[in-house]
């Protein structure tokens, strides 16, 4: 038999393909360029035939200068020809993911060293239900090997590889990216190529297994972690804009008082110099509200949401009793209110004027603080998981603001519901008070605090 009938008659021939589908699966959610389907069927079709081309010629021509590209039949040989031939692909990955994707090359590199870590877990479920299964064909090309292949990319997809993205793109760097490569070219390379040089293959099918599949568990939680962090950045971005905003408000008003006041000083009609001063009241009046709810940082934040509420026309009306809110934590206490009313004015700035209205109530029941912001909406609401979908294909809609406070209510045992009846949006959390010490629930309730623009 000659070295071409022995490539066709073995499972060398699949291993591209398992490749080229595991990277597949890791860009399905990245942001594509134009005509991506077209993209990926002529870089899978130019990476498989590259790559077939240059073992055929190699192993037809048997190019013993080289070294990497000894007989299989060496140990030594087999050894390096298998790092040879998976590093060739894993280079040739790279490019592909590049031209078929909008992502840097660190991303290319990361996604391609992923696909090799769901690949492996594939290749060692085979070996160990060869192993077990024994009269069963599970060799390359039978029917369970495909079917095997199909439920290990599916299962991988469906618990890692769509909750690793943030917003069509893996949130890595340059040297995530490197170690994550080389982590993987130690165990999957190097250590497969040992064990079927050294006939291991079981043991190694089932270290290699865990190590795998912890390797992409462990950059799910990192992809989470660094997706915080940026939305994290992102909202600091986001609060500094509205403090801009608003001192640009106070600058303006201040500005608009000059001129008035100027402008009093040579009006003689009573009339109009009433509706003057009238005018310069209400001015005045955005800067003399204070809003008193029994909580500081909950008055700040009402106080600070109420001046750009003011600014683009929304009416806010708040009853909250704040003493209720003096187990939560500072920060804890100013995100969930920050967010929930950013995201309340973000959804009635799409509203006429008359529909922009925001009410917030906190509460106190026997050993339950009810904490509700309500806001009108426009379109549908769609919840997926307890958290909206919108039909633009954002899924978090009101974006990283729900899934903090969703966050903040599980950390304190609460519940977390949202409704959107009669295009009434309503965010509800219902926490329990055992926290709070005794002496302080007997608090007598603080003054509500009702605030309307």
């Amino acid at each position: 038999m000659t070295a071409v009938q022995e490539y066709f008659s073995s499972g060398f021939l699949f291993y591209p393909l398992e490749m080229l589908t595991a990277v597949l699966v890791f860009i399905l959610p990245l942001e594509k360029r134009r005509r991506p389907v077209l993209r990926a069927v002529g870089f899978a079709a130019c990476v498989c035939l590259f790559y077939q081309l240059v073992f055929l010629v190699a192993e037809y021509r048997n190019e013993q200068e080289f070294g990497l590209l000894q007989e299989q039949s060496s140990t030594q040989g087999g050894y390096l020809s298998t790092l040879f031939w998976c590093g060739l692909l894993f280079v040739l990955l790279i490019p592909m993911v590049l031209g078929i994707c909008r992502v840097p090359l660190r991303e290319a590199a990361y996604c391609a060293a992923c696909a090799y870590l769901m690949e492996h877990i594939a290749y060692c479920l085979r070996l160990l239900e060869d192993w077990a299964l024994a009269p069963v064909d599970v060799s390359v090309g039978s029917p369970l090997y495909f079917l095997n292949s199909i439920l290990v990319y599916g299962v991988v997809y469906l618990v890692f590889v769509r909750k690793m993205v943030q917003k069509g793109h893996y949130v890595t760097s340059a040297l995530n990216s490197l170690s994550l490569t080389l982590g993987v070219l130690a165990v999957v390379l190097v250590m497969s190529a040992l064990a079927s040089a050294y006939e291991f293959e079981v043991v190694h099918a089932v270290y290699a297994l865990f190590c795998c599949t912890g390797a992409l568990y462990g950059q799910l939680r990192q992809q989470q972690k660094q997706g915080l962090e940026q939305e994290l950045e992102l909202q600091q971005k986001a609060q500094y804009e509205m403090s801009r905003d608003t001192i640009q408000l106070i600058n303006q008003k201040c500005h608009d008082l000059k001129h008035q006041v100027e402008a009093l000083r040579h009006i003689n009609e009573p009339e109009y110099r009433n509706t003057v001063i009238d005018s310069l009241q209400d001015a005045v009046m955005i800067y003399d509200t204070k809003i008193e709810t029994g909580n500081e940082i909950l008055n700040t934040v009402l106080t600070e949401k109420s001046l750009r509420c003011q600014q683009e026309h929304i009416t806010l009306i708040c009853l909250a009793e704040g003493s209720a809110l003096t187990f939560l934590d500072t920060v804890d206490l100013y995100t969930l209110f920050g967010n929930a009313l950013d995201n309340a004015m973000e959804a009635v700035a799409a509203l006429d004027e008359e529909n922009r209205l925001i009410r917030v109530t906190v509460r106190r029941r026997s050993d339950l603080v009810m904490v509700q912001v309500e806001n009108p909406y426009q379109g549908e609401l769609t919840l997926e998981d307890g958290l909206p979908e919108t039909s633009k294909g954002d899924r978090d809609w009101h974006g990283f603001g729900l899934r903090s406070i969703q966050s903040i209510a599980e950390r304190y045992h609460g519940i977390f519901q949202i409704s959107g009846e009669n295009q009434v949006f309503r965010l509800r959390l219902t926490f329990p008070l055992e926290g709070q010490s005794a002496a302080e629930n007997r608090q007598p309730a603080a003054k509500a605090a009702t605030f309307e623009k």
